[in-house]
């Protein structure tokens, strides 16, 4: 077995292990190779990259938005309220996909 490089991952709990040891005889892997393939593999997943990167984003764009001015307009006469539906227009609804 080769050195191990960097820090050691806590151990697992029984019920865990039996449920990677299962996982890694299934996959004709040692629970060792299993874990480590599924680790590496997860590292390239390109949604956890997307997520690393948004991570670092999230305190630069926090600081931008907090020196936008928050007096905004008033813009409820922008986007009025739609006319509220009556019991005749939800059952045209049902029944037609659509209100008449």
């Amino acid at each position: 077995m080769a050195p191990q490089q960097g820090r050691q991952v806590p151990p697992f709990a029984p019920e865990e292990y039996a449920r990677v040891e299962a996982a890694a005889h299934l996959a004709g892997k040692s629970p060792e190779d299993f874990v480590r393939d599924a680790a590496l593999k997860a590292a390239d997943d390109p949604f956890l990259k997307a997520l690393g990167k948004t991570r670092d984003r999230v305190p630069q764009l926090a600081e931008v938005f907090a020196t936008q001015d928050t007096q905004a307009a008033d813009t409820s006469a922008a986007w009025p309220d739609p006319a509220p539906l009556g019991s005749r227009d939800l059952r045209e609804i049902q029944q037609h996909g659509h209100a008449a």
